[in-house]
């Protein structure tokens, strides 16, 4: 059995996990707004009420960027504030003894999709994955198999530059993905036109017409972000994941229809990460 977390700037969740199945749950805030120290606490808050002597080991989905074979966080940006050098495996072999694996939020979502979700009804297509949460992640899946190499663009497709000279971003550049489609970026435009938080899509349901004005504009974004996406990752499909794709809901064919590109919905939800967390020791092949 495995402890599997999901480590991202809004929630730390965890799961045990065994063959394949999901057996327990549990989830903590993360208090990244205390630093290190907040992410820490939260993350041994999950952990602990997971943890029994059944765990063989512990499998991390985090936000930032995760060296693949070490398990260390190379960088992270203020959604996890004082988070770069962070060692996974480190951590948790010093608190229960167990070996560790870990890597970037974006491809483990994109893993438990071609494993578990959407990506099984592309088996061989050029996929990639965009991860609509607190911030944008992303991952590359060249012929159905993910690819967490620099060069593919894994992990970092949130922070490519959809408008040059645009929105300051966290990262320390300007005009990013991010800032434009992430859940904080879509209610802050929301917001301008006098919508509350998390209420748009269920707003362009009920046919509001502020809503649909900021809806149009989401897809113009979205488009342009996927075009954006396929100059740089080749893709035949994009996998849409994350907070604000669950909270499109049935208004997800109407973002179709607006995008040049071909999408589908995430099939896993909020569980994407754990699913692919677990799958970070299974043999991909």
């Amino acid at each position: 059995m495995k402890l599997c977390i999901d480590l991202g700037a809004t929630n730390v969740k965890g799961a045990l996990v065994r063959n394949g199945t999901i057996v327990e749950t549990a989830s903590s805030p993360t208090l990244h707004f205390h630093g290190r120290e907040g992410i820490l606490s939260s993350l041994a808050r999950t952990s602990d009420a997971l943890f029994s002597e059944g765990v063989s080991e512990v499998c991390v989905s985090s936000a930032g960027d995760i060296d693949r074979e070490t398990g260390i966080c190379t960088y992270a940006t203020g959604n996890l504030e004082d988070f770069t050098g962070f060692d996974f495996p480190a951590y948790y072999g010093e608190r229960y003894g167990l070996p560790c694996h870990a890597a970037n939020d974006g491809y483990c979502a994109l893993l438990g999709e071609l494993r578990f979700g959407a990506g099984r009804k592309f088996p061989t297509a050029n996929i990639a994955m965009l991860t609509l949460g607190s911030g944008v992640g992303g991952a590359y899946a060249p012929g159905g198999v993910p690819d967490a190499t620099k060069s593919s663009g894994a992990g970092k497709l949130g922070h490519l530059i959809l408008h040059e000279d645009g929105l300051p971003c966290n990262c320390g550049k300007k005009g990013c993905i991010e800032q434009y489609l992430s859940g904080r970026a879509i209610n802050r435009l929301a917001n301008r036109f006098g919508l509350e938080n998390d209420t748009l899509f269920s707003a362009f349901r009920a046919g509001d017409e502020r809503a649909k004005k900021v809806f149009a504009v989401v897809a113009a974004e979205l488009d342009a972000a996927l075009r954006l996406i396929d100059a740089a990752c080749p893709f035949d499909v994009c996998i849409l994941g994350g907070g604000v794709v669950e909270g499109i809901g049935e208004s997800f064919g109407a973002l179709q229809a607006n995008v040049s590109k071909q999408i589908v919905a995430a099939e896993l939800g909020n569980r994407a990460g754990i699913f692919g967390a677990y799958c970070l020791t299974e043999d991909f092949s």
